[in-house]
């Protein structure tokens, strides 16, 4: 990788820590996209809240 690759990839993470106050590490910073792109590309299943259809039944109708 050369380094003005580098140079915009690293001033791009920081940009990313500094949106996001929760994410600590760079490294942690890193994982978060790299699950995100997975994720929007379909290469991971999307992140679903809440039961799977299968545990679904009468008690759990509100």
């Amino acid at each position: 990788m050369n380094a003005l690759y580098t140079d915009k990839i690293e001033t791009a993470l920081r940009s990313f820590i500094a949106d996001h106050p929760g994410t600590l590490s760079r490294d942690q910073a890193i994982a978060t996209i790299l699950e995100n792109w997975f994720t929007s590309h379909g290469y991971l299943p999307p992140g679903q809240e809440g039961l799977r259809p299968e545990d679904l039944d009468a008690s759990n109708d509100d």
